[in-house]
């Protein structure tokens, strides 16, 4: 199976050269975003209010989230979510559900404005990639790289990641299929499984996890398994369902 751990900077991954390894997933979020328009193209008013795997956000609200977390440099995130958590009394969950709830009232956050956005991003991203800003790093955020009419993307790790599970609890939530590349899923995977909640750390740590759909596991020890979605929306909290014990051998 794949090698996840030259994705992250993890204190025991193999040394070898890096000096030509940038932090830009660009190619990878083109995919994910090509994938997830295909999805949003036909979908009606009704479905994007439909409650998404993330209580009390709509698939509006995931989608208006990603298109600002894409669109919008780090340091004026940072203003942002500091604002709004402070306007939430101190509830991350509030305030960031607050930021999803006005960019989707926002001029550019309805469907139709969003899947303009959508692409626009995705070009931008790819165009990044065929200016050869591809190499994979470990920074949770890259510059702005890309323009397409003007836009830049954000890149990074972070960006992906919000990118890929967006899509696969758009998928799950709406019965649509979204295919996401088993790179994006295994690296973001990955991440997450390093940075997640006490309660999900408690049900992975000793623990090998391994997609079944596609070539990537990482960690020691007995194995869980499941889908890259099931995996994925397990380690976000969008799914109580975790990853299963491999049967004997």
């Amino acid at each position: 199976m794949s090698d996840l751990s030259r994705y992250l900077p993890l204190s025991n991954r193999p040394k070898h050269d890096e000096s030509a390894v940038t932090s830009t997933w660009n190619a990878e979020l083109a995919e994910v975003l090509t994938s997830l328009l295909g999805a949003l193209a036909p979908l009606s008013d009704a479905a994007w209010q439909t409650t998404s795997r993330r209580a009390t956000w709509t698939v509006h609200d995931l989608l208006a989230h990603l298109a600002w977390r894409l669109s919008t440099p780090r340091g004026e995130r940072w203003r942002a979510s500091a604002r709004s958590l402070a306007e939430q009394g101190f509830s991350g969950a509030a305030a960031e559900l607050a930021i999803a709830r006005r960019a989707s009232t926002s001029a550019d956050g309805s469907p139709t404005a969003l899947i303009s956005r959508f692409t626009r991003l995705r070009d931008a991203a790819a165009g990044a990639g065929a200016a050869g800003v591809s190499a994979r790093g470990s920074s949770a955020d890259a510059i702005d790289v890309g323009t397409a009419g003007g836009d830049t993307v954000q890149t990074g790790i972070g960006a992906l990641a919000e990118a890929v599970i967006a899509a696969l609890d758009v998928s799950a939530s709406l019965g649509v299929a979204i295919t996401v590349p088993e790179r994006a899923c295994g690296a973001v995977a990955l991440r997450r499984a390093l940075e997640a909640p006490t309660e999900i750390k408690a049900v992975t740590r000793g623990r090998t996890l391994a997609a079944t759909d596609a070539d990537w596991s990482f960690g020691h020890g007995p194995v869980l398994q499941g889908t890259s979605a099931e995996i994925l929306l397990f380690l976000y909290g969008r799914s109580d369902t975790a990853p299963s014990p491999a049967p004997p051998a």
